[in-house]
């Protein structure tokens, strides 16, 4: 195994979307680290750092995951 295999950093390093779906967004697109999702009148952007989602953009919600 490689030493800085995901496996051995013992974290997830690919953005997980399925929390931004089962926290009830639906997804607009994922690029790299960086989504844009939508919940009623929100529509946000959210970047993947330290294996979660976090706000860095949009109207509405101040929601991070």
């Amino acid at each position: 195994m490689q030493p800085n295999s995901a496996l051995a950093l013992g974290h997830e390093t690919a953005p997980n979307v399925e929390l931004l779906r089962r926290n009830g967004w639906s997804l607009n697109s994922v690029v790299g680290a960086y989504c844009v999702a939508w919940k009623g009148r929100d529509e946000v952007v959210f970047q993947w750092r330290e294996g979660t989602w976090q706000r860095v953009g949009g109207r509405g919600s101040n929601e991070d995951l």
